[in-house]
């Protein structure tokens, strides 16, 4: 990798670290979703501070060409990130079907009560 590219690579790494920072600061992603940010983020940075460990990590696993290595390790870490968050879907998903019945059963003791209570006046 050329001396330009891998600083152009470093500075989009930290970039991106920081603005994940700013988006946990700001309380827009929560703390246990930007971990999984804050990884992929350093391990970005890992990779263009030492790409020479990555071109040997690539044709130690049979890769002919670097990038074929480093594209099949983001296409592993999307199908990761997208089955963290259809968890995370699921469990909120569920959670507002539970909050929607109490809802429900709270609003039918008002509307049970309601005609009790103009009786009595």
């Amino acid at each position: 990798m050329n001396t330009e590219l891998r600083i152009i690579s470093i500075l989009v790494s930290l970039g991106f670290i920081g603005v994940i920072f700013e988006l946990v600061r700001r309380r827009r992603l929560k703390e246990s979703y930007a971990l999984t940010w804050f990884f992929t983020g350093f391990a970005s940075l890992a990779a263009a501070l030492f790409s020479g460990w990555l071109d040997s990590l690539a044709h130690l696993l049979g890769f002919t060409l670097t990038s074929n290595a480093i594209i099949v390790f983001f296409i592993f870490l999307l199908l990761a990130l997208l089955l963290t968050m259809s968890v995370a879907i699921t469990r909120l998903s569920e959670l507002v079907q539970t909050l929607v019945q109490e809802v429900g059963l709270l609003k039918n003791r008002l509307e049970e009560k309601k005609p009790a209570d103009r009786g009595d006046v």
